[in-house]
């Protein structure tokens, strides 16, 4: 049957609908907006007082596990325990007595593996304490940011600037100053490695750990 609406009418109509479709397509792709949140809020210093206490106790354990690692005294025979080290990762229990704890990460600015490779929302946090750095300022304590997520719960994260350790510096500091068995056991193991030539309490990364909105069953 012959339509009896002219064609430039036609036209139009099929590019109002193809705009229509592209519209509901670009929001159905929309992505998270991360925010630097300040707590101020019960509920958010409560997201901020849980993420703390989950990152010291991760802190402590790290440090005192890489020192012992390091005990025999050739940081290349450490290297196979802290490649190895995996964080664990089954969200509510990461970390004992803390079911809000759903996920822990750490990343950088300058990462050694690509599994700490920042991702969007972590690259934000960085860059936060990263200017804060530049600017002359001491790096915050922690940084509290809400991700949100369209049609969802928002997402909390809490990062914790870490410094370079002087027991850091075997594996971290400056190339010139490796044996050539660890510099090469380094090369092999991270071939894209961007994480050497620290100085002892440099702001190295952070450690992050998202905690859930709310209580968990």
């Amino acid at each position: 049957m012959k339509s009896i609406l002219p064609r430039p009418v036609l036209h139009t109509a099929g590019i109002l609908m193809l705009g229509a479709a592209l519209a509901l397509c670009v929001r159905g792709q929309e992505t998270p907006k991360a925010v630097i949140v300040t707590p101020a809020t019960p509920q958010q210093l409560e997201v901020q007082r849980i993420g703390e206490t989950a990152i010291d106790r991760l802190a402590i354990s790290m440090v005192n596990e890489v020192r012992s690692a390091l005990r025999g005294g050739d940081p290349t025979d450490a290297l196979d325990f802290c490649h190895l080290k995996a964080l664990p990762t089954t969200p509510g229990e990461i970390i004992s007595g803390m079911p809000r704890i759903m996920a822990v990460k750490f990343t950088s600015l300058r990462i050694r593996s690509h599994e700490n490779l920042p991702d969007t929302s972590d690259k934000a946090a960085l860059d936060y304490i990263d200017q804060a750095l530049k600017n002359g300022s001491d790096a915050p304590g922690v940084v509290v940011q809400r991700i949100d997520i369209p049609d969802s719960q928002p997402e909390w994260r809490v990062y914790k600037p870490i410094a370079v350790l002087t027991s850091c510096l075997a594996c971290h500091g400056d190339p010139a100053e490796q044996s050539p068995r660890l510099r090469n056991k380094l090369q092999a193991m991270y071939p894209d490695d961007q994480s050497t030539g620290y100085k002892a309490h440099e702001w190295r990364g952070v450690i992050r750990v998202t905690v859930a909105d709310g209580p968990t069953p």
